[in-house]
């Protein structure tokens, strides 16, 4: 009976060594697919040439929900050509400042 006690004691310690193991793949694997599955923005080429409309900030206003109001599917990328068509920084927006928005992407 003791002996049996053992064994199974020791099985279940393999057992969890390789369940433990088997989390650590999965974790690193699923790393490597999330960083390849979203691709920088910086390889996105703006078209100095492309349609633009001037927008006037309204209080409360955030690149999000400008996104939002003129139905742009991509947000991330919306805001990374409105930053870089209005030389932004940030994503801090003063009320009644003019931004240039891409009228279609």
């Amino acid at each position: 009976m003791f002996e049996l006690k053992i064994v199974t004691l020791y099985f279940y310690i393999i057992y969890m060594k390789l369940k433990i193991k088997f989390i650590v793949v999965l974790y690193l694997l699923s790393t490597f697919i999330v960083a390849g599955a979203k691709l920088p923005l910086k390889n996105i080429e703006i078209d100095k040439n492309m349609q633009t409309i001037e927008y006037k900030i309204q209080n409360g206003d955030t690149l999000w929900t400008i996104a939002a109001e003129f139905n742009f599917t991509n947000y991330e990328k919306f805001i990374y050509i409105v930053k870089n068509l209005n030389n932004l920084d940030e994503s801090t927006l003063q009320v009644d400042q003019v931004l240039i928005l891409p009228s279609n992407i």
